[in-house]
């Protein structure tokens, strides 16, 4: 992207640089990925994309898309739209068919992934979702030439090209099918129940809420918990991870800051068939195997279980 800013003067042009630095400065790649996906249009062309936005509103957002990340797209909704436009006069649309797609669609034919890998994978997290399961048809993915990966509103995900580069994820100690595990496990209901319980215990609960704020420093934190310890417990159970790949893991993913993820992933064991992935979680509250003024003896028991 620099050299396409450079060489069609879009670096020097003052009203660009102005329009994308509002827009980052108030709103997420992946928030804005997020309303875009329920768009029912071309996610292939700018002038689809352009033409979204511009019909935003606050009037025409569902009810359950509405919120703080939603209002901040509205309130630079003039600047992205000047922002998008200015790249589609730049020509990079061909700048995109030329040399962004070129590179994703060869990371995408030169990954092999085993079917019977995925099928696995989808009947474990079916195992936690118990009564709520994952709707029998696979999620796309969208391939996209970012530095991370998210969920979608409409239970796709986008990922980065660098994750299907075997080599890049041994550096990075993640690879592609982790980060697959990870993002349908973002699928499963979370009540509102449950997320104020952990507003609660973050009120009343020192160790916890000082591992929190920091976790806030990395875009992550509240149920973020509940998925880091799903996915090794589903990645140890199909022999994706050792218990040393799992222990590491919660020590240093976010700097070991989701303090609950491995409370979560001790008694996994202990959850009912019958039971929703929610119902699970608040039952932990519920016999205190989570429980306020506790979380730093909890999260230590925890840590010395499964250290390999």
């Amino acid at each position: 992207m620099d050299q396409f800013y450079a060489e069609t003067g879009l670096i020097n042009d003052s009203l660009f640089i102005a329009c994308a630095s509002t827009v980052h400065k108030n709103v997420r790649a992946s928030n804005l990925c997020n309303i875009f996906s329920t768009a029912q249009s071309d996610k292939n062309d700018i002038q689809s994309c352009i033409d979204f936005f511009k019909g935003l509103n606050t009037q025409n957002v569902p009810p359950k898309y509405q919120g703080a990340w939603m209002d901040r797209i509205i309130h630079v909704k003039e600047e992205l739209i000047a922002y998008l436009t200015a790249l589609q006069d730049a020509g990079y649309g061909s700048y995109w068919e030329e040399h962004i797609e070129p590179k994703l669609l060869k990371s995408i034919a030169d990954y092999d992934i085993n079917p019977v890998l995925l099928d696995s994978i989808h009947q474990e997290i079916n195992i936690l979702a118990g009564p709520e399961p994952l709707s029998d048809e696979y999620p796309k993915t969208y391939v996209l030439d970012i530095d991370n990966a998210f969920n979608l509103l409409d239970e796709t995900f986008c990922t980065t090209y660098l994750l299907l580069d075997k080599e890049i994820a041994k550096k990075f100690r993640i690879d592609f099918i982790q980060v697959y595990i990870h993002e349908n496990l973002h699928r499963l209901r979370i009540s509102r129940k449950t997320i104020q319980r952990l507003n609660n215990l973050k009120q009343s609960d020192e160790f916890y809420q000082e591992n929190e704020t920091r976790a806030m420093a990395f875009n992550e934190g509240m149920n973020e918990a509940f998925v880091v310890a799903a996915e090794s417990h589903i990645s140890q159970r199909l022999g994706l991870k050792t218990a040393s790949d799992v222990h590491e893991e919660f020590a240093t993913y976010c700097d070991g800051t989701l303090v609950l993820a491995p409370i979560i992933y001790t008694h996994f064991a202990e959850k009912h068939g019958d039971e929703t992935f929610d119902a699970f979680i608040n039952r932990l509250f519920d016999e205190k195997k989570i429980a306020a003024g506790k979380v730093r003896e909890q999260h230590a028991q925890a840590m010395k279980m499964i250290e390999p």
